[in-house]
Protein backbone atom coordinates (compact mmCIF):
# COMPACT_ATOMS: atom_id res chain seq x y z
CA UNK A 1 0.00 0.00 0.00
CA UNK A 2 2.61 2.38 0.69
CA UNK A 3 4.61 1.77 -2.68
CA UNK A 4 1.00 2.95 -4.13
CA UNK A 5 0.45 5.55 -2.28
CA UNK A 6 4.05 7.29 -2.52
CA UNK A 7 3.99 6.25 -6.21
CA UNK A 8 1.27 8.21 -7.17
CA UNK A 9 2.46 11.33 -5.06
CA UNK A 10 5.38 11.34 -6.58
CA UNK A 11 3.77 10.76 -9.92
CA UNK A 12 2.05 14.19 -8.99
CA UNK A 13 5.01 16.34 -7.81
CA UNK A 14 6.70 14.59 -11.18
CA UNK A 15 3.40 16.34 -13.62
CA UNK A 16 3.71 19.79 -10.72
CA UNK A 17 7.35 19.85 -12.31
CA UNK A 18 7.13 19.32 -15.47
CA UNK A 19 4.11 22.28 -15.27
CA UNK A 20 6.45 24.49 -13.10
CA UNK A 21 9.30 24.26 -15.99
CA UNK A 22 6.91 24.38 -18.69
CA UNK A 23 4.88 28.02 -16.98
CA UNK A 24 7.81 29.48 -16.67
CA UNK A 25 9.17 29.01 -19.98
CA UNK A 26 6.14 30.18 -21.64
CA UNK A 27 6.28 33.17 -19.07
CA UNK A 28 9.27 34.20 -20.63
CA UNK A 29 7.31 34.47 -23.70
CA UNK A 30 4.11 35.85 -22.60
CA UNK A 31 3.20 39.98 -23.01
CA UNK A 32 2.57 41.83 -19.78
CA UNK A 33 -0.70 41.59 -19.69
CA UNK A 34 -1.02 37.60 -19.78
CA UNK A 35 1.63 37.24 -17.24
CA UNK A 36 -0.05 39.19 -14.63
CA UNK A 37 -3.25 36.95 -15.43
CA UNK A 38 -1.52 33.74 -15.33
CA UNK A 39 -0.52 35.16 -11.84
CA UNK A 40 -3.78 35.91 -10.96
CA UNK A 41 -4.89 32.69 -11.81
CA UNK A 42 -1.99 31.18 -10.19
CA UNK A 43 -2.84 32.55 -6.86
CA UNK A 44 -6.39 31.24 -6.81
CA UNK A 45 -4.69 28.08 -7.65
CA UNK A 46 -2.50 27.91 -4.47
CA UNK A 47 -5.48 29.14 -2.28
CA UNK A 48 -7.74 26.53 -3.49
CA UNK A 49 -4.91 23.57 -3.57
CA UNK A 50 -4.39 25.15 0.12
CA UNK A 51 -7.50 24.64 1.19
CA UNK A 52 -8.30 21.14 -0.35
CA UNK A 53 -5.00 19.79 1.31
CA UNK A 54 -6.12 21.67 5.08
CA UNK A 55 -9.48 19.60 4.90
CA UNK A 56 -7.34 16.72 3.80
CA UNK A 57 -5.36 17.37 7.12
CA UNK A 58 -8.17 17.78 9.39
CA UNK A 59 -9.63 13.87 8.25
CA UNK A 60 -5.81 12.26 9.02
CA UNK A 61 -5.07 9.74 11.40
CA UNK A 62 -1.87 10.82 12.28
CA UNK A 63 -0.26 13.28 14.71
CA UNK A 64 2.84 13.69 13.26
CA UNK A 65 0.91 15.20 10.28
CA UNK A 66 -0.55 17.92 12.24
CA UNK A 67 3.00 18.70 13.50
CA UNK A 68 4.34 18.85 9.65
CA UNK A 69 1.33 21.59 9.24
CA UNK A 70 2.25 23.10 12.07
CA UNK A 71 5.77 23.91 10.70
CA UNK A 72 4.43 24.51 7.16
CA UNK A 73 1.91 26.79 8.14
CA UNK A 74 5.31 29.26 10.13
CA UNK A 75 6.71 28.28 6.91
CA UNK A 76 4.53 29.67 4.07
CA UNK A 77 3.83 32.53 7.27
CA UNK A 78 7.28 33.55 7.20
CA UNK A 79 7.93 33.59 2.93
CA UNK A 80 4.52 35.56 3.15
CA UNK A 81 5.99 37.83 5.47
CA UNK A 82 9.13 38.46 3.12
CA UNK A 83 6.83 38.28 0.02
CA UNK A 84 4.54 41.08 1.44
CA UNK A 85 1.86 38.43 0.28
CA UNK A 86 -1.14 39.55 2.42
CA UNK A 87 -3.96 38.15 0.97
CA UNK A 88 -2.72 34.77 1.98
CA UNK A 89 -4.18 33.40 5.53
CA UNK A 90 -2.49 30.18 6.93
CA UNK A 91 -4.09 30.71 10.41
CA UNK A 92 -6.33 27.40 10.86
CA UNK A 93 -7.14 27.90 14.09
CA UNK A 94 -8.96 24.84 14.48
CA UNK A 95 -7.00 21.58 16.04
CA UNK A 96 -6.57 18.32 14.77
CA UNK A 97 -7.00 15.30 16.45
CA UNK A 98 -5.64 11.97 14.86
CA UNK A 99 -6.17 8.51 16.12
CA UNK A 100 -3.30 6.56 17.55
CA UNK A 101 -1.74 4.83 14.22
CA UNK A 102 1.05 1.90 13.90
CA UNK A 103 4.79 3.61 13.58
CA UNK A 104 4.70 2.13 9.34
CA UNK A 105 0.97 3.77 8.97
CA UNK A 106 2.13 6.60 10.59
CA UNK A 107 4.95 7.15 8.57
CA UNK A 108 3.33 6.29 5.13
CA UNK A 109 0.65 9.15 6.02
CA UNK A 110 3.50 11.52 6.66
CA UNK A 111 5.49 10.82 3.58
CA UNK A 112 1.82 11.50 1.53
CA UNK A 113 1.49 14.61 3.59
CA UNK A 114 5.35 15.80 2.89
CA UNK A 115 4.79 14.96 -0.75
CA UNK A 116 1.79 17.25 -0.33
CA UNK A 117 3.52 20.37 1.17
CA UNK A 118 6.40 19.38 -1.80
CA UNK A 119 3.70 20.36 -4.12
CA UNK A 120 3.24 23.54 -2.50
CA UNK A 121 6.08 24.57 -2.22
CA UNK A 122 6.87 24.20 -5.91
CA UNK A 123 3.42 26.66 -6.06
CA UNK A 124 4.97 29.06 -4.09
CA UNK A 125 8.25 29.08 -6.17
CA UNK A 126 6.29 28.77 -9.37
CA UNK A 127 4.61 32.01 -8.14
CA UNK A 128 7.38 33.98 -7.46
CA UNK A 129 9.07 33.37 -10.86
CA UNK A 130 6.49 34.54 -12.13
CA UNK A 131 6.08 37.64 -10.45
CA UNK A 132 10.10 38.09 -10.72
CA UNK A 133 9.72 37.57 -14.49
CA UNK A 134 6.79 40.34 -14.45
CA UNK A 135 8.90 42.69 -12.27
CA UNK A 136 11.28 42.28 -14.41
CA UNK A 137 9.06 43.14 -17.53
CA UNK A 138 7.75 46.26 -16.32
CA UNK A 139 11.32 48.02 -15.08
CA UNK A 140 12.56 47.04 -19.01
CA UNK A 141 9.47 48.46 -20.58
CA UNK A 142 9.74 52.03 -17.93
CA UNK A 143 13.07 51.53 -19.18
CA UNK A 144 12.19 51.71 -22.52
CA UNK A 145 9.72 54.59 -22.18
CA UNK A 146 12.23 56.50 -20.70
Amino acid sequence: MAHEILSVKMYELDKKLEQTHSRIQLAESMDTERLHQQIQNLRQECQESRITLENRLRHSKTDCVMKLAGVYDQVEAAVGKVLEAENINLKNKEPIFGNVLSGTEEKILTAEYALDFAMQAVNRALLVSLEAIEAQRLEEKKEAEE
